[in-house]
């Protein structure tokens, strides 16, 4: 077994620099080919002695074949080792500066010991920093086991193409080698290494980043390449390799959705104009069909130029085909470096097909206003996610009015959004400033998801129906804001004049909470109008519950909008309260 202790001393250029000795003496074996050809029966030779040359000659051959098999075995196996090593070692330096960033130790052994709290930790934040310990730790466990299990891997590949050459037996391996080209291909296949299987469909964001980071780049690029649905979609992989994963299947979706389409309509019912339970189920089938398009055709839109190629500052973070809706997950700007970075969660009535594109351009002009509060023209210091990767309810659906007030789908939303948001921290060497955004019933789902360890810094709630699946009563339940795992005095809520959907805590009486509008320790930030902190500019005021990211024809920013730009660049200072 590869311990820990081990990787210490991993050095991926010895097997380069053996990679590039064992290419010389395979090239120069090669070139002898033709004459050990030659040399199996001399022309003109004949007898006994003749007959024992040309058999010696034989085995030679038969030798060189071996070599040449051994040889260019080890030659594939050794660079491919040297790559894969350095992927290992790249997910043991993570997790060795993430131990010692927390003053945790890793030991030879893989165990981890706690060096408890920072001795700097400031006394106030000594409750925060402590829950973030706690789940550092979780991570470092995932990250540990995940790198050995990567490093083990290799080590197994590794001798699997050894053990054969030193015994002389690559060629009983191969099956093959008529020559010493052909032998030398058949060790080049042998010495191919495998990848690292991923983790299990369901293991949390923590192993899916330890998996990652411990692949050669080599490696994940071979991986989106020929298996991206095992990259696209996986929480905790960084956002380049999700985004460039999903494109490739957003292409395969839809072809697979034309393709049954059109067997669909092969099959159409003779009279399409009567009413029939034939004709009823053929029309479902095939709306169901062009709605699924539809949400393609959408993101399609969203993520590629007019020629086609993809657009350089959007990424598609998820593209889930599961469930009733297509599900996806976009972001303005580059989410793998930006220092701030966003999360928002829309509610009822949205759907990719009907609203993506509006959501995502609104997060693209919040994002414009960071930057500009952050004096960055390039806008690369923020990025803005727009995540619809759950089904909310929809209006004129019984069922949805039902879910609406039991809470179902913003609670399994939930747990999804609270994976998402872990694996952008987790997918990143540092630690970006993150900010939960939620409107109407995505403030619900994203205050559930809050429940969790995610990573989040700040939160802003707007136009919120509450932000708990706990009803507010006597004692701790309900009492939302202390059930959100952010740092104390984070939490941000916005309620326009003429909202009603921010008064039904008030008229349920608590069935998600208490009113985020009424809420002990959340702030309480101003949708009126108002004068920017930032440059002295008129902001215009916001009403109903739809107006939060309005943005004047004139270019007047709304003071909601305003006050969400300057939580999401870390200025908080900037914020106007109500």
């Amino acid at each position: 077994m590869v311990s820990w202790g081990d990787l210490r001393r991993w050095n991926p250029s010895v097997l380069s620099n053996m990679s590039a000795a064992l290419n010389g003496k395979y090239l120069q074996l090669l070139a002898c080919s033709e004459d050990f050809e030659d040399a199996v029966m001399p022309s003109g030779w004949s007898g006994t002695a003749a007959t024992a040359a040309a058999g010696a000659s034989q085995r030679l051959i038969e030798e060189g074949k071996e070599w040449a098999a051994e040889i260019a075995a080890i030659r594939r196996a050794s660079g491919d080792v040297a790559d894969a090593a350095t992927g290992v070692l790249a997910g043991f330096k993570e997790a060795e500066e993430l131990a010692r960033a927390h003053n945790f130790l890793i030991g030879d052994d893989g165990g981890i010991t706690d060096r408890g709290l920072p001795p700097d930790t400031p006394e106030d934040q000594r409750e925060d920093v402590e829950r973030e310990r706690k789940a550092v730790a979780s991570e470092l466990g995932e990250r540990v086991k995940q790198t050995l299990l990567s490093a083990e891997d290799v080590d197994n590949d590794f001798c699997a193409v050894l053990e054969p050459a030193i015994s002389g037996h690559t060629l009983d391996a191969s099956g093959e080698g008529t020559s010493l080209a052909a032998a030398g291909n058949a060790g080049e296949a042998l010495g191919s290494l495998s990848i690292s299987s991923p983790p299990a469909v369901d293991a949390g964001p923590a192993a899916n980043a330890a998996w990652w980071d411990s692949l050669s780049k080599q490696q994940q690029e071979r991986l989106i390449k020929d298996h991206p649905g095992l990259v696209g979609n996986r929480d905790g992989v960084a956002a380049w390799a999700r985004s460039k994963a999903n494109l490739a299947l957003l292409a395969d979706e839809k072809q697979k959705l034309l393709e049954e389409r059109t067997e669909l309509m092969r099959h159409a019912p003779d009279d399409l104009g009567r009413d029939r339970p034939l004709v009823r189920d053929y029309q479902e089938k095939l709306g169901k069909l062009d709605e699924r398009l539809g949400a393609l055709d959408k993101i399609n839109g969203i993520m590629l130029g007019p020629d086609g190629k993809p657009k350089a500052d959007k990424q598609l973070l998820s593209l889930d085909m599961t469930g009733d809706k297509v599900k996806a997950a976009v972001a303005n700007g580059d989410v793998d470096i930006a220092k701030h970075v966003s999360v928002f969660t829309p509610g009822m009535n949205s759907a990719v097909e009907k609203n993506l594109d509006g959501y995502v351009n609104d997060m693209q002009t919040v994002r414009d206003s960071a930057s500009r509060m952050l004096n960055d023209p390039t806008g690369q210091s923020v990025a803005t996610v727009t995540w619809l990767g759950y089904e909310p309810p929809a209006t004129g659906n019984l069922g949805d009015y039902v879910d609406v007030i039991g809470g179902g789908a913003a609670r399994d939303g939930a747990e999804k959004l609270a994976r998402f948001d872990q694996g952008i921290n987790m997918s990143r060497p540092d630690d970006p400033h993150l900010t939960a955004l939620g409107h109407s019933y995505g403030s619900l789902t994203t205050g559930i998801a809050l429940h969790s360890d995610t990573g989040v810094d700040d939160a802003v709630f707007f136009g919120s129906p509450g932000i708990s699946d706990q009803p507010y009563g006597d004692g701790i339940a309900g009492r939302s804001i202390e059930q959100l795992h952010i740092p104390e005095g984070h939490a941000y809520t916005l309620e326009a004049d003429g909202d009603p959907v921010a008064d039904v805590g008030n008229l349920t009486h608590g069935r998600f909470g208490e009113d985020p509008g009424s809420m002990d320790g959340m702030k309480q930030l101003a949708t009126h109008e108002a004068t920017s902190k930032f440059d002295g500019l008129p902001l215009a005021a916001s009403t109903g519950h739809s107006e939060y990211t309005l943005t004047t024809p004139e270019g007047t920013d709304s003071t909601s909008k305003y006050n969400m730009a300057a939580v999401i660049a870390g200025l908080p200072d900037l914020t106007v309260s109500k």
